[in-house]
């Protein structure tokens, strides 16, 4: 069961793309959308037919013209979600990798300061596996465990920031290199990752909501690709994210990750949804605490950190972990 861990982050996609986007954060639940799988097909035609008549054919996966309206909401998400004293709610996931399919489920509080909590289980075949992170906003912990072997690492948050901070590196910059932040710095991440070119506002459910999609960057299609544009994304890195937000609150309810199958259709491969959401309500105080189970010895990664940011300041990139 070694692809647990890897799977298990790719799929919560909740800490922020330095998870979801290194290691391909999915969602989907094509037939959630009103108009199906026949929406996406029309938008997949029309595409061709546009790029025939184009001089230069366009990638399927490099998104349109951004939207104003899009980039102006999820500027609004991020700050709102900084915003708040406290976050409490459930999450759900279900992924479909390949020939893999599971379902993640687990739950999220998160505190001012970089005080976060976030626990989730997923069971592949006869393996059971659970990933909790726990920040009280001086220390970053992460356990992993698969079957019966437990993994635990540890990051001086305070140290870090103060490095950081000593490099001119902003706290938006920060979440999003390094991988903290919650929900805040998962959206972070998003806006620096990718491009939103479609902004519609519907009803789900008999709910208002207001949905965003948008793909990567040209500098993250790069990546993926290694330079070759023609070349196909790995089966593990979707083409497009899709984002359901309150219309209300503009919290987001649920996330998709989708890819195409070989006739261009948008498929899903994650669904990520938010329920029994509660914003500045009371967190117990031992919430987001947390201390290593006997026998278990945490690998401090501080230090890898702080080489990084020095790095920076050499003129090297700081890479995500």
């Amino acid at each position: 069961m070694k692809s647990l861990p890897s799977l298990t982050l790719a799929a919560i996609a909740l800490l922020a793309i330095s998870y979801s986007v290194n290691t391909a954060a999915l969602r989907g639940a094509q037939e959630d959308s009103p108009n199906g799988a026949k929406a996406e097909k029309q938008s997949a035609d029309s595409g061709k037919k546009a790029g025939n008549a184009s001089k230069k054919e366009q990638s399927p996966d490099e998104p349109g013209p951004e939207s104003p309206e899009a980039k102006a909401v999820l500027e609004q998400v991020r700050q709102r979600l900084k915003s708040y004293r406290s976050i409490t709610a459930r999450l759900q996931e279900s992924v479909s990798l390949g020939s893999r399919r599971f379902t993640v489920k687990g739950a999220y509080w998160q505190g001012a300061d970089l005080k976060l909590r976030l626990e989730f289980q997923v069971k592949l075949g006869d393996t059971e596996g659970s990933v909790r992170e726990v920040c009280d906003g001086q220390v970053l912990w992460t356990q992993h465990q698969v079957g019966a072997e437990t993994r635990i690492t540890r990051r001086d948050v305070s140290q870090i920031q103060q490095a950081a901070a000593g490099a001119g590196l902003t706290d938006n910059r920060l979440i999003v290199e390094l991988g903290f932040g919650g929900l805040p710095g998962l959206f972070a991440s998003i806006e620096k990752s990718m491009k939103f070119d479609k902004y519609k506002e519907e009803s789900t459910d008999g709910k208002s909501v207001v949905v965003l999609e948008g793909g990567w960057r040209p500098e993250m299609l790069k990546t993926w690709k290694r330079d070759n544009s023609k070349a196909q994304l790995p089966d593990y890195v979707p083409a497009r994210i899709r984002i359901y937000l309150d219309a209300e609150t503009l919290f987001p309810r649920r996330i998709l990750y989708l890819n195409r199958n070989a006739e261009q259709v948008l498929r899903p491969m994650v669904s990520l949804d938010f329920t029994e959401v509660q914003t500045n309500v009371p967190v117990p105080a031992d919430a987001f605490k947390f201390v290593p189970p006997e026998g278990v010895f945490p690998v401090d990664l501080t230090q890898e950190f702080l080489d990084q940011i020095k790095q920076r300041q050499l003129g090297g990139s700081v890479r995500e972990k």
